[in-house]
């Protein structure tokens, strides 16, 4: 299933459109997502990440949604910090056209 979702999104990226709306959200989606990985492998609930975070398990269920778009550092290091990660910001130039 996942190969077919693959061949999916590969071919849609070809389109100019979609694939300039798919890189704006990404990091968002992708946040999100190794936000929910690092937290299920550990097999913890949002609630016990909240509480070790000092926050609401509603606030670690918004960062852990793709669109969500009100990400602070601070946060996001006092949750990487009680996943055992690391949190890293990098800025890259665009390519010039």
């Amino acid at each position: 299933m996942m190969d077919n979702f693959q061949r999916q999104l590969s071919r849609l990226k070809h389109n100019r459109i979609f694939a300039s709306t798919f890189n704006k959200k990404r990091p968002e989606a992708e946040v999100a997502l190794q936000i929910r990985r690092l937290r299920e492998s550990k097999g913890w609930s949002q609630q016990h990440v909240a509480k070790k975070v000092g926050c609401s398990q509603q606030a670690i269920s918004a960062v852990e949604q793709a669109g969500y778009r009100r990400h602070s550092l601070p946060l996001l290091n006092r949750i990487a910090a009680v996943l055992d990660a690391d949190v890293v910001v990098a800025l890259i130039p665009k390519r010039a056209a």
